[in-house]
């Protein structure tokens, strides 16, 4: 059975990939701006799957005067660079962020949109035998499940 909990981000998970996308931002030579961190403070502290306007109003709390082209484009960069992945987020949602970007599987609730993230141990594993195979060095492994969340199911 799938639950969605609410859990307390791990620290050094949030802080590492704070990190890492600013040093992305930094190798790519964009300027770290106040804002630019707060959206990749955002972005590593969430265990959601946001939408641009989902962050933009998270960020916006913060920094009142930022602009959704300042969002969308931090956003747009940061997935250029591998830093977190689109996923289509169907209806009219348009898209949604994973900023998880360790291998795992995402389940998609067909009905209410949510997102549920399930880590398997074997999908290193799987990884493993795909490079043996064919010698293809897999640098971004995403598996998607859709179907209806056992909270829709009772609905």
């Amino acid at each position: 059975m799938i639950t969605q909990t609410v859990t307390i981000p791990n620290p050094n998970r949030v802080q590492a990939r704070y990190e890492a996308m600013l040093n992305a931002l930094r190798q790519a030579n964009y300027r770290i701006t106040p804002q630019r961190m707060a959206v990749c403070q955002f972005l590593a502290e969430t265990r959601s799957h946001p939408t641009p306007s989902e962050i933009y109003h998270a960020v916006k709390e913060q920094f009142p005067t930022i602009s959704r082209a300042t969002v969308y484009n931090t956003v747009a960069v940061l997935k250029e660079l591998g830093e977190i992945i689109e996923l289509p987020a169907g209806g009219s949602a348009g898209v949604r962020y994973e900023t998880d970007v360790t291998p795992h599987v995402n389940l998609n609730c067909l009905r209410c949109g949510r997102i549920f993230d399930v880590a398997l141990e074997n999908l290193e594993e799987i990884l493993r035998e795909i490079d043996e195979r064919t010698q293809f060095h897999v640098t971004s492994f995403h598996i998607e499940g859709y179907g209806i969340c056992p909270d829709c199911q009772e609905a």
